[in-house]
């Protein structure tokens, strides 16, 4: 692939609520996909990702607070010509809008691992 100009930063969440009502099975493996994926096809390199997973073990889980860190952090390293990727898998839900002219009165939100839930 031909380089673009600028370096590129992602940040790669996946919750699978492991041991709650809420647990899924796939998050995981759907950052760790991508994260290859970004490598392999599109030029990132590793230590431009950032990879948080709720699973035993992980350096840095992803909570609502670490989350919003990692995505300043991306964009507060990024210049011009950069590219940026924030690539979510676990659970969403719709929350009661605050937006007067929002049509359905229902805002989308990610649901981190702490249940801390992350809008706009």
């Amino acid at each position: 692939m031909e380089e673009l100009g600028g370096k590129r930063l992602a940040v790669l969440v996946g919750c699978n609520y492991p041991n709650t009502e809420n647990e899924l099975h796939g998050c995981i493996n759907d950052v760790v996909a991508m994260k290859q994926l970004l490598i392999e096809r599109f030029g990132f390199k590793e230590e431009g990702i950032e990879l948080m997973t709720d699973e035993p073990g992980s350096s840095v889980i992803p909570t609502g607070a670490n989350i919003k860190k990692a995505l300043r952090r991306m964009v507060h390293n990024a210049r011009e010509g950069d590219v940026l990727y924030f690539h979510y898998s676990g659970h969403g839900t719709l929350i009661p809008s605050l937006k007067p002219n929002e049509p359905h009165r229902k805002d989308e939100a990610i649901v981190p691992c702490d249940f801390n839930l992350i809008t706009g």
